[in-house]
């Protein structure tokens, strides 16, 4: 299949998946339980007051991931297509907080500054880059510190990046229960196009193809990135092929003796790595001309064609046909030379000068055989880096062009004295302003801004409505755009790192520094240090925030995506690996987190990378920031070091008690669904049995909201002891229930068919799956992951609403979260839905910090549910169309000793083992229920008072 680019043509991996199926070999999707999610039924049969009806949902024409996925074809002529009327019955998907295919299925769309599903819920997305290693070829290997088959350029293969097929399922679960599902998946311009111009690997584009149409299936949305870094691995980065310097009359082999280029394969020697050096390679001849070339050939450069035709144009349709797969637009752009006023020298301010450090002359005559006498830069306090020595470089006198010409000589930039012997600057304004014209450069609207749009073009002939995601160059504001560079399907897509501890590796929580506002010179010392972690919290926060301010401001009322953002894992010499410690490491990426969240950005870590070892790091120029390491040197990281899993506690009886204790008030009033009324226990109905446990239990079940209203079934005043008959409760339950009936009981119930079962509070739980819990959840994810104390954090992924605050404390590990409605313009200008029924907000609330332990619930409204094993608690406000009315709601652990029951207003809903949950009611108080917990099954507490329902499963 071939999809039509403008250009050239290239394989077509985006189809659309409701036209063409999507091959699995993952768990079968057809149980029972699975197939009873996509059957509709009518509200009709429930009471309003009492049960919650939700409206029948819309579904889009696309269950493609975000701006990105599409299906090939089915392994087997019967497999069931993949589309949003069954993607949501994916027992591996659906329902899940963290999946961005729930519910109503659809696409992920933007509306001014946030994304939006079908269902109008403001999503606030997160997850990884995938991956690192990514930029380096599996064949031969590509690592950095490896020479062998290194300049072999066109016969490198990329088929098992990010990882092989038959590891999709443990990775693609692992982010799964890492809540971290929003990916950005890295695709090199090498890794398709290789071989030569127009030359594509198919068996590379098969593999993707592959990679890709199984992320619907763990909830996964991603958009491609076309990785770079200073161009190519050539020249001492990633991402364009080594034929692209052959056209532009490099010679790669050079690159080491003329200074164009550091390239660890070719410069590498065991404890002579300078960590961070490879972004000095933006300023060299190699990577700084490529840019150039890309940018304004044309202008700068009209001498330098190819196959008849400018370098420019060649570079960018080929670029933009291979970036068809991808959207966006290019990771960590730079302008080459564009723009550079002074070809003595690069202002340390506002770029890296460090190692070996030639000023854009020099690199000239360097790359014409011409030695010099270069500066040497190393690190220093409070600037980054200062001049230490020099160096001759390139004493053998070799040219780094191919015909022994330079392009930049020979289109008049600078010459050879001829009295002196040395280089001269001819035009010192040559990149600056325009050779013919005269013009000022601006390089942003010359130049990035008409490539954007070209760009975007070149996306949206496949698909109008992908999304296209934009970077500025690194470390500085985004253009202004005008009102003809906008484009409603353009995303902010900056990054942000701590660039000090990055440059040194290390980071104690000491002192932090905001790079960026030293860089405006010593007077901002002060002013630009903070101090102790709560200091470091305050810089990140301020730091980010004025990226999200300035992209509101410059590029409009676009959603922001913060592409990158991490810490690397080898800070302070590495010493964690060894000791075990990484309180450190917490702290630090708990600080970046939270300046994310409170500005209530989506982004993605950099990264996760399935090849990291504590050696090698990501295999990358010594980058080592993996939050996933398969070979630690230390025992791995898991949930069972800080709580126990309960799945093996809890028995077989235990379940079907769950079940026939929650049948009624979930699905029907006063048992009126036949299928429950049939099943039989030793010979006892199972309405009877479950009323002996009520009877047993002091609960109170009523159906009938209107004539009970003015009852209440808990005194207020008298704490109600249970200990006992729980205990008799489960005896009874044991020695009633066969195993053959059991077995019966649960393949009944796990086809029931709900009302409107796009609801999470219309599925029983046997359709949620809280009783499979491996099915959902795995602790054994977290063996190989790396400092989740910190990566793993509840966060509000879906909200009917406008966020307005988001934080998590991780020492106390609450977390809270308020969102207001939607003013009435918002809903009209954006088309949002007026019924009267909210959608949910569905919060990811991670097992690994919370399900040992109590927790606490607190809401200001509404009706809430709890599924431990999918890792989600879905909550639906009782208003959401009343305008700008604000919704809070928190979550906090509590004490083993402290196992409280509180009401509050509204109804909530409490599944499985929860310890506590404490709501207060703002017009008659609080009073107390003290229960000694039981995990084994579930208690039905039906409370009812005026205007309020309480239900709490404990």
């Amino acid at each position: 299949m071939e999809a039509s680019t403008g250009y050239k043509t290239i394989p077509e991996i985006f189809v659309d998946p409701e036209k063409t199926p999507v091959s699995s070999d993952s768990e079968s999707s057809e149980s029972s339980d699975d197939k009873s999610l996509s059957s509709k039924t009518s509200d009709e049969n429930f009471r309003p007051t009492h049960h919650l009806v939700i409206p029948q949902l819309k579904h889009s024409n696309s269950a493609s991931s975000l701006s990105s996925y599409a299906s090939s074809t089915p392994n087997t002529p019967n497999e069931k297509p993949l589309t949003e009327e069954n993607i949501f019955s994916l027992g591996e998907s659906g329902a899940l907080a963290q999946s961005w295919y729930t519910s109503g299925g659809g696409t992920i769309h933007s509306d001014g500054r946030w994304f939006r599903d079908e269902q109008s819920r403001t999503c606030l997305m997160r997850g990884v880059n995938l991956c690192g290693n990514s930029k380096l070829p599996t064949k031969p290997n590509g690592s950095s510190h490896l020479i062998e088959g290194f300049f072999d350029h066109r016969n490198v293969s990329f088929i098992g990046r990010p990882f092989h097929l038959e590891e999709v399922h443990q990775h693609f679960a692992r982010l799964r229960t890492w809540g971290l599902t929003f990916v950005r998946l890295l695709v090199t311009w090498e890794a398709l196009e290789h071989s030569g111009p127009g030359i594509y690997d198919e068996e590379f584009i098969e593999y993707l193809i592959n990679i890709i149409e199984e992320m619907p299936r763990y909830g996964i949305r991603c958009f491609i990135d076309p990785h770079q870094d200073c161009w190519s691995r050539f020249s001492g980065g990633s991402g364009a092929p080594g034929w692209t310097f052959e056209i532009a009359g490099l010679d790669m082999n050079q690159f080491k003796t003329t200074g164009a280029a550091y390239v660890h394969n070719t410069n590498h020697k065991p404890g002579d790595f300078l960590p961070m050096v490879w972004p000095t390679n933006y300023t060299k001849l190699a990577s700084s001309t490529m840019f150039t070339l890309f940018w304004g050939g044309d202008v700068f450069a009209p001498e330098s064609l190819y196959e008849g035709v400018n370098v420019k144009e060649f570079l960018q349709d080929k670029y933009i046909n291979y970036a068809v797969m991808g959207f966006e637009l290019m990771n960590e752009p730079h302008p080459g030379y564009i723009g550079l006023s002074d070809l003595f020298k690069y202002d340390a301010g506002t770029t890296l000068v460090f190692g070996d450090s030639p000023n854009a002359l020099q690199s000239f005559a360097l790359g014409d055989g011409i030695p010099q006498e270069i500066e040497v830069w190393i690190r220093s306090w409070p600037f980054p880096t200062r001049k230490h020595s020099t160096r001759l470089v390139n004493e053998e006198r070799v040219s780094a062009w191919i015909n022994d010409e330079c392009i930049w000589r020979k289109h008049g930039v600078w010459d050879v004295d001829v009295k002196t012997g040395k280089p001269k600057v001819l035009n010192k304004k040559y990149f600056t302003q325009h050779p013919i014209t005269g013009k000022k450069v601006d390089f942003y609207k010359d130049f990035y801004l008409p490539f954007v749009k070209r760009y975007s073009e070149g996306i949206q002939s496949v698909k109008s409505d992908y999304l296209v995601f934009v970077e500025p160059l690194p470390n500085e504001p985004p253009p202004k755009w005008t009102t003809s560079d906008h484009h409603k399907n353009v995303v902010y897509a900056p990054h942000w790192y701590d660039l000090q501890a990055l440059f040194t590796k290390s980071f104690d929580g000491i002192i932090t520094h905001d790079v960026q506002r030293l860089t405006q010179g010593p007077q901002h010392i002060m002013s630009a240090t903070y101090f102790g972690i709560s200091g470091a919290k305050k810089n990140y926060f301020g730091q980010v925030r004025n990226i999200v301010k300035k992209g509101l401001e410059n590029v409009g009322d676009k959603p922001c995506v913060i592409g990158e953002c991490g810490i690397p894992m080898d800070i302070n010499d590495k010493k964690a690996f060894a000791t075990g410690d990484y309180t450190h490491h917490i702290n630090f990426l708990d600080a970046v987190l939270i300046a994310m969240e409170k500005n209530l950005v989506n982004f993605t870590l950099w990264n996760y990378n399935s090849s990291n070892d504590n050696t090698h790091g990501d295999h990358w120029y010594g980058e080592d920031f993996s939050i996933y390491s398969p070979l630690p040197s230390t025992p791995t990281c898991t949930e069972n070091s800080l709580i126990s899993e309960t799945s093996e506690m809890k028995s077989e009886i235990s379940k079907l008690a769950s079940e026939m204790m929650t049948t009624n008030s979930t699905y029907g009033t006063n048992g009126t669904n036949g299928t429950i009324e049939s099943i039989k226990t030793n010979g006892q109905p199972l309405n009877k049995l479950k009323s002996r446990a009520q009877q047993q239990l002091k609960i109170h079940t009523f159906t009938d909201y209107d004539d009970h209203k003015d009852q209440v079934f808990l005194d207020a005043s008298e704490e109600i002891q249970i200990q006992d008959t729980l205990e008799t409760s489960i005896d009874t339950l044991e020695t009633s229930i066969s195993s053959d009936s059991y077995d019966e009981c649960k393949s009944v119930l796990s086809q029931m068919s709900p009302t409107t079962p796009t609801s999470p509070f219309d599925l029983n739980p046997w359709q949620l799956g809280e009783q499979d819990e491996e099915r959902y959840y795995d602790p054994s994810h977290h063996d190989g992951g790396r400092v989740l104390d910190a990566v793993l954090r509840p966060y509000a992924a879906k909200a009917p609403g406008v966020p307005q605050t988001m934080a998590f404390n991780i020492k106390t590990k609450e977390f809270t979260f308020k969102f207001t409605n939607y003013s009435s313009s918002q809903r009209v200008n954006d088309n949002i839905s007026s019924n009267i029924v909210a959608p949910e907000v569905e919060i990811f609330i991670p097992n690994y910090h919370y399900k040992k332990s109590g927790i606490e619930i607190r809401v200001s409204d509404g009706d809430w549910r709890y599924v431990r094993n999918r890792q989600t608690l879905y909550w639906r406000v009782k208003d959401w169309i009343s305008e700008n009315l604000v919704h809070s709601l928190r979550i906090r652990i509590i004490d083993d000793d402290d196992k409280t029951i509180a009401a509050t207003s509204g109804s909530v809903e409490l599944s499985n083992d929860i310890n506590k949950y404490n709501f207060e009611d703002p017009s008659s108080g609080s009073f107390n229920v003290k229960v000694v917990l039981g995990s084994l099954f579930i208690l039905f507490l039906a409370i009812y008072t005026q205007r309020k329902h309480l239900e709490i499963f404990l």
